[in-house]
C-alpha cells in the first residue's frame, strides 16, 4: 500500500492524536497522503461522517475520545465497515482506573486546560519582571494589578507572588520627590492597591537594610523617623486620592497580604 490517510477523531483538538500518529509513521519513511481532522466531536452524531470519509479510501482512524459510550461506538462502527481504528486513550484510562479504584472525570480537554493556566502564569511572571518597582509604566493598563507602597513595604514579593497564581502585576514606589506615573490616573481604582505599614515597623526595617549594605542607620535620612512618617502621609493621601484599596502589612506575611488581594481579584 502506498497511501494511507489518517482520520483524527477527538473530542478535543486531536493534536495528541496527529503527534502520535506522524511519530508512528515517521518509522517508515512514508508520510500520510491525507489528514483529516474531526475535532471537538460529542455523542454519536459525527461519527456516520467519519465512517463515510474513512471508507472513501485506505484509511487509518485515530482516536482521543475520554466518554466511554462515543469511544465504543467509534470502535463498533469502524470494525463493522472494515476499518481499522487505534484507541489511544481508552486502555490507558481503563487501566487507571482499575488501578486507582475511581472512575475517570470523562471531561475532554483537561491538559490543554493545565498548559493554558501554565503559561498564563509564565507571562504573568513575565509581565512582574517588566513592570517592577516603576518600571514598564506604558504597560500598566495591561496589569491586572497595580500595587503602591513606599520604599521596604514588599511590593517585589507581592507582585510575584501574585503572579504565581495567573494575574499580571506591578509596582511603583510612591517617593515625596517624585511625582508619580500620570498613567496611574487612567488605570481604574479597583485595579489599584496600597500597601501601608507601621512607621516604627518601617523605621527599624530600613535601618537594617542599611546595616546589610554597610551603612550606619543613623547618618542616612532614608530611615529617620521624621522621613519615614512624611512618607506613609504622603502615600497615604496618594492612595486615597486613586481610590485605591489599602492593605495594612504591618508584621504580616506576604502570603496574607496576597491571599485577601488574591480573593478580591477573583471575586471582580
Amino acid at each position: 500500500m502506498d497511501t494511507l490517510s489518517l482520520i483524527i477523531v477527538s473530542d478535543s483538538t486531536g493534536e495528541t492524536a496527529e503527534y502520535v500518529a506522524l511519530a508512528a509513521i515517521s518509522q517508515f519513511d512514508v508520510s500520510f497522503s491525507k489528514i483529516q481532522r474531526y475535532r471537538y466531536v460529542e455523542g454519536a452524531e459525527k461519527l456516520e461522517e467519519i465512517i463515510a470519509e474513512a471508507r472513501k479510501a485506505p484509511s487509518l482512524v485515530v482516536c482521543t475520545l475520554v466518554d466511554k459510550k462515543t469511544r465504543a461506538t467509534l470502535m463498533e462502527k469502524c470494525a463493522r465497515n472494515g476499518l481499522t481504528c487505534v484507541d489511544l486513550l481508552g486502555p490507558m484510562v481503563d487501566i487507571l482506573e482499575k488501578r486507582l479504584d475511581r472512575p475517570p472525570l470523562q471531561s475532554p480537554g483537561l491538559i490543554r486546560r493545565l498548559d493554558e493556566d501554565y503559561f498564563k502564569k509564565i507571562k504573568a511572571v513575565e509581565f512582574a519582571i517588566q513592570c517592577d518597582d516603576g518600571r514598564g509604566t506604558e504597560f500598566l493598563p495591561d496589569a491586572d494589578l497595580v500595587i503602591l507602597g513606599v520604599s521596604r513595604t514588599g511590593k517585589t514579593p507581592l507582585s510575584m507572588y501574585i503572579a504565581n497564581k495567573g494575574f499580571k502585576a506591578a509596582n511603583i514606589p510612591l517617593i515625596p520627590e517624585v511625582d508619580p506615573p500620570e498613567i496611574l490616573k487612567t488605570v481604574p481604582s479597583s485595579k489599584i492597591v496600597g500597601l501601608l505599614i507601621s512607621a516604627p515597623r518601617l523605621v527599624q526595617i530600613r535601618q537594617e537594610r542599611l546595616r546589610l549594605l554597610g551603612l550606619e542607620p543613623e547618618v542616612s535620612s532614608y530611615a529617620s523617623p521624621e522621613r519615614v512618617e512624611r512618607e506613609i502621609k504622603a502615600a497615604r493621601d496618594y492612595m486615597k486620592s486613586l481610590g485605591a484599596r489599602i492593605y495594612d502589612v504591618t508584621d504580616r506575611a506576604v502570603e496574607e497580604t496576597a491571599q485577601e488581594i488574591l480573593d478580591f481579584l477573583r471575586a471582580r
